[in-house]
């Protein structure tokens, strides 16, 4: 599954929607979907709470099993919006993109 695939996936998780438009702040994501009956979220920040939320699920989704393994705790909340450059989900997808590899593992039969 390519990287943008599951990037869209942890938002929709994390929030409750997959965003349509990959130009959409994150903040704004996170804010328009605050009361998302799926994932609630109302009262909580988007930094630091929200950010650190979306870094472990980030963190879960790319030390699965497969070809395609990333370091993405390497991705700390500084690095997001206001005080970093992450700010849509297009920059959350070259993050991923460009955090070290994870040594691959084979996927296992079931």
């Amino acid at each position: 599954m390519a990287i943008r695939k599951r990037v869209n996936d942890v938002l929709a998780d994390w929030c409750g929607v997959a965003p349509d438009d990959q130009t959409i702040s994150l903040e704004v994501l996170w804010t328009s979907t605050r009361n998302n009956p799926d994932r609630p979220h109302n009262g909580i920040d988007f930094q630091p709470d929200g950010v650190n939320d979306l870094r472990d699920k980030l963190i879960d989704e790319f030390k699965k099993p497969g070809n395609e393994r990333k370091r993405v705790s390497v991705l700390k909340a500084q690095h997001f919006k206001p005080t970093g450059d992450i700010d849509t989900v297009n920059d959350l997808v070259r993050a991923v993109v460009v955090s070290p590899n994870l040594k691959s593992m084979p996927l296992k039969e079931s």
